[in-house]
C-alpha cells in the first residue's frame, strides 16, 4: 500500500478545512492546489469534495469543471444561478474591467458603474470591497480626454453591432481640413492609450470593402449612419497580427541580438509567429504585420540590437 501523504492529519482535519475553503472563498479551487495544501493526492480530493456536496442543502452544490486542463471545484447555489446567472468571481472580473476602462469614462459613469456593483453584491449575498480607488492604473505622458468623444464611441459601437455604413468626417494627423469618408466599422481597440475603430473604407455608392483603414477615434469631427448596411465581417480580427490595421498584412523577417533574445521569446507577437533560434543566441523573428511603421519603430526601439532583414507581402496582399 503506497504511503499517505500526511500521516498526521486526521480525515475530518482535511475535511474541515476543504469545507472552508469552498465556502468561504467563492472562487474556483483547482484540484492540484487543494491536494498541495491538503497534503493529500488528487483522489482523495475528489472524494472528500463528493462527501461535502452529499452533506450541502438543496439550494447548493459543487460546480466541477476544467480550466486549461486544470480540474476545479467552485461552490455554487440553484438561487444565484436562477436570479443573476453568475457568482462573485464573475463579479470580481467585472471590477477589474472597471479598473481597466476608467482613463476612458466620466466621474459619473463611473460612479454609476460602482452603484451597480455594489448592487449586484448585495444581490448575491457577498461583501463587496469599496471602491475609493481603483486597483489598476495606468501612467503615461499625456492623454486623451475622450469625455467629449463619448456620443461618437456610442454612436460607432451601434453602427459596429447593427452593421450600419457611416459617413466619417476625419482629420488625418498633419492635415488642417477634414475628409469626409464611408466607412464599415469593425471594432474599437485601444492601444497606448489611444482609441481607434478598425474597419474598411467604401466605394462611392458601393457596399463592397474597398481596403482596410484605422482611424483615431478622438480625430473623427462626426460620425453619421447611411441608413445602408453591409453584410462582410469588417472586424476581421480573426487572426492577431503585429500592430493595428493600416494595410494588408506582410511577412516581416527581424533579426534579435542576444541582449534582446529573452524579450522577445517571452512575448507572442503575432499568431503565425516564427522564432529561429540562431548559434550565438540570437534569433530570427517572423511576423506577420498590418503596420509597417509600428513595427520598424518597435525594431528602432531596440537601437543596435534588432534590425529588419526583409518584407513581403502575402497572397493578395499589397509589396
Amino acid at each position: 500500500m503506497p504511503r499517505k501523504h500526511d500521516v498526521d492529519a486526521l480525515p475530518r482535519d482535511k475535511l474541515l478545512v476543504l469545507y472552508q475553503r469552498l465556502t468561504l472563498d467563492c472562487r474556483k479551487h483547482f484540484q492540484a492546489d487543494l491536494a498541495k495544501e491538503l497534503n493529500c493526492s488528487p483522489q482523495t480530493v475528489s472524494r472528500l469534495v463528493d462527501v461535502i456536496e452529499n452533506h450541502l442543502g438543496k439550494d447548493t452544490y459543487i460546480d466541477r469543471g476544467i480550466e486549461g486542463r486544470k480540474r476545479y471545484y467552485l461552490l455554487r447555489t440553484v438561487s444565484e444561478n436562477k436570479a443573476l446567472g453568475f457568482a462573485f468571481e464573475e463579479l470580481s472580473y467585472l471590477s477589474t474591467c472597471r479598473d481597466l476602462a476608467a482613463p476612458f469614462l466620466t466621474e459619473s459613469v463611473l460612479a454609476r458603474i460602482d452603484k451597480s456593483l455594489h448592487a449586484l453584491a448585495l444581490h448575491l449575498g457577498e461583501t463587496f470591497p469599496g471602491l475609493p480607488e481603483p486597483t489598476i492604473s495606468f501612467h503615461s505622458k499625456g492623454f486623451i480626454d475622450y469625455v467629449p468623444h463619448l456620443a461618437t464611441i456610442s454612436t460607432l459601437r451601434i453602427a459596429i453591432t447593427k452593421r450600419q455604413v457611416c459617413r466619417v468626417t476625419y482629420t488625418a494627423v498633419g492635415r488642417h481640413s477634414p475628409t469626409e469618408y464611408r466607412y464599415a466599422p469593425g471594432h474599437i481597440v485601444a492601444m497606448n492609450g489611444t482609441l481607434y475603430v478598425q474597419g474598411y473604407r467604401l466605394g462611392a455608392g458601393s457596399l463592397l470593402q474597398e481596403r482596410p483603414t484605422t482611424f483615431s477615434l478622438h480625430r473623427i469631427a462626426d460620425v453619421e449612419p447611411t441608413g445602408e448596411f453591409f453584410r462582410f465581417d469588417a472586424a476581421d480580427i480573426g487572426a492577431r497580427r503585429f500592430g493595428l490595421t493600416w494595410h494588408e498584412p506582410r511577412k516581416v523577417q527581424i533579426h534579435i541580438a542576444v541582449t534582446a533574445a529573452d524579450y522577445v521569446r517571452d512575448r507572442v507577437w503575432s499568431d503565425d509567429q516564427r522564432i529561429d533560434e540562431l548559434g550565438d543566441g540570437s534569433v530570427v523573428l517572423t511576423v506577420t504585420t498590418t503596420s509597417e511603421k509600428e513595427i520598424s519603430a518597435w525594431v528602432k526601439s531596440f537601437g543596435d540590437s534588432a534590425r529588419i532583414l526583409n518584407t513581403s507581402a502575402e497572397p493578395g496582399g499589397e509589396t
